[in-house]
């Protein structure tokens, strides 16, 4: 079926002009055309809203690096990445302190 943009009527798919007021029918009716800004609409939201997931994802990540580089040490005799507060290599068991 398609709907005239003028009027709204019901029309046959083959239909070339409106039987309700004439008009001539485009191969979009008004109700697809109305669907395609919706999705349109919706396709921009999405996508602003991608791109401030993707700024607080960056943020996020960049937080956790910094804290997980302030709460690490390595060992001085075999580079071990260590916790903060190790006494002692858990790899070659140097004295850290």
């Amino acid at each position: 079926m398609t709907y005239c943009d003028e009027c709204g009527q019901k029309n046959d798919d083959d239909a070339q002009y409106c039987t309700k007021c004439g008009n001539y029918l485009t191969k979009t009716s008004s109700i697809e055309k109305s669907i395609d800004k919706v999705a349109e609409e919706i396709g921009r939201k999405a996508e602003q809203f991608g791109k401030r997931i993707e700024k607080k994802a960056k943020a996020f990540a960049k937080s956790i690096e910094e804290s997980s580089s302030s709460t690490t040490k390595r060992c001085p005799d075999c580079e071990t990445e260590l916790d903060s507060d190790a006494n002692f290599c858990r790899t070659c068991g140097k004295n850290i302190k």
